[in-house]
């Protein structure tokens, strides 16, 4: 993990923890698939190029996966990085297996229980203002939905973390448009979301979150910044399944998936 991969190994990486999403989706239709796909590219990114693992609490890099009922794509991310088991992604949701619908900590690589959204960056900001307090070298990645921009806690971080000058905090936010009611813009339009953080206090990055490379530049001017930073990545909700990209679509069929399998 976080050993500087070149981006086409990142890009390959992407592949595969795309195809291990889609097989999981085969063995369980009940999972978040659209944005669990959404995401890949950004988990790849964070994961096997920034992510520090080694070291005690306040010199590693800690990731907290807020969106968690994403949680495929971080357990696809977590078995390609040799954290947990490969077979244990065919067993998701089952009574017998480590992998539930949300992230538990119980779970190698897994730093934060995520399920109720709002929370991630509230739990992020406490670790990145511990790390500072006793003088560690770690930084903190926070994965959010656009959708959860609406809570309030999310509000009360933000401005908490511009307060303390936690430069050591990464927000990457999955932008794919679509919360559970339907089209962000139909029920709160979030274009003017970069302008509030900067005015906060925030750096600002928008990128497109399907390009490794451009959220890799995102990233490396971050971890290179003086303030805490936002990266909005935006994204194709249910990316590498056509029929259901942009829609919202919960639960493609078994033979759309298997299709979109065959030509990953």
């Amino acid at each position: 993990m976080g050993n500087g991969k070149s981006i086409e190994d990142l890009e390959l990486l992407a592949i595969r923890i795309r195809k291990h999403i889609l097989r999981m989706y085969l063995n369980d239709q009940s999972l978040h698939l659209g944005s669990s796909l959404s995401s890949v590219e950004i988990l790849t990114t964070v994961v096997f190029k920034y992510l520090r693992r080694t070291g005690d609490p306040i010199n590693r890099d800690w990731l907290i996966l807020s969106k968690g009922h994403a949680a495929p794509a971080l357990y696809a991310a977590l078995a390609e990085a040799g954290l947990i088991p490969f077979e244990e992604l065919e067993r998701i949701h089952s009574i017998n297996s480590i992998l539930q619908g949300h992230p538990e900590i119980s779970i190698p690589g897994v730093d934060m229980s995520t399920g109720s959204l709002g929370q991630g960056l509230s739990f992020g900001v406490g670790v990145a203002t511990a790390i500072k307090i006793h003088g560690g070298s770690g930084r903190v990645y926070v994965i959010m939905g656009d959708g959860e921009q609406d809570e309030g806690e999310v509000w009360e971080a933000m401005t908490h973390a511009a307060a303390r000058k936690l430069d050591n905090l990464v927000v990457v936010v999955d932008n794919n448009g679509f919360q559970l009611d339907g089209f962000i813009d139909d029920i709160k339009p979030k274009h003017y979301l970069p302008h509030v953080w900067r005015a906060v206090g925030w750096r600002v990055h928008i990128c497109d979150g399907h390009s490794i490379a451009s959220i890799d530049r995102s990233i490396s001017d971050a971890i290179n910044s003086k303030a805490p930073t936002i990266i909005f990545a935006k994204t194709v909700r249910g990316k590498g399944v056509v029929e259901i990209e942009n829609t919202k679509s919960q639960k493609p069929g078994v033979e759309v998936v298997k299709r979109a399998l065959i030509n990953a």
